[in-house]
């Protein structure tokens, strides 16, 4: 599966509360495991937020994920483990809710299923030439891609495209 998001890090920890963020949601983040890595146990998504009801929304949208959790920067003790997992320590992954790359353009393979979405689902007739724009967000914890064709946008999951 595409993988778009940046892999956490001490330095984007440091970061992101020199910026206000002062709450950050766990929670399990299967969609980028490789088949392949057999030695990672688990992988988690970090979400910052600088407002609680914002944070408290994510947390209740993954309710059922019995591994959420939210650090909380006034929480000395709770900082210093969101840096332990920012170090990204032997069988775990930890990526953060920001894409890699500050202006995202879908790889090839993506724009062969985003066309095959578009003909399938949709009542677009573009041309084989013409640029479908697509842009990727996140809502909790969850990819989205924005398909933008005339005046019509459509935003659908980034896991339902891949499956074409």
């Amino acid at each position: 599966m595409y993988q778009p998001l940046a892999l956490l890090s001490p330095e984007l920890v440091t970061a992101l509360l020199e910026n206000g963020f002062t709450l950050f949601v766990r929670q399990r983040y299967e969609v980028a495991r490789n088949q392949t890595d057999h030695q990672i146990k688990e992988i988690f998504l970090i979400t910052p937020y600088k407002n609680i009801g914002e944070a408290n929304l994510h947390f209740q949208h993954i309710r059922f994920d019995a591994r959420k959790y939210i650090y909380q920067s006034h929480h000395k003790e709770e900082i210093d483990k969101l840096y332990v997992a920012a170090a990204q320590p032997a069988g775990y992954k930890v990526y953060a809710a920001l894409l890699q790359d500050e202006v995202w353009e879908p790889p090839l393979q993506l724009e062969n299923r985003v066309r095959k979405y578009i003909a399938g689902k949709t009542s677009w007739k573009p041309d084989r030439k013409e640029k479908i724009d697509a842009t990727l967000s996140l809502r909790y914890g969850e990819l989205y891609c924005h398909l933008h064709y005339g005046e019509e946008e459509l935003a659908v999951p980034l896991s339902v495209i891949e499956e074409y």
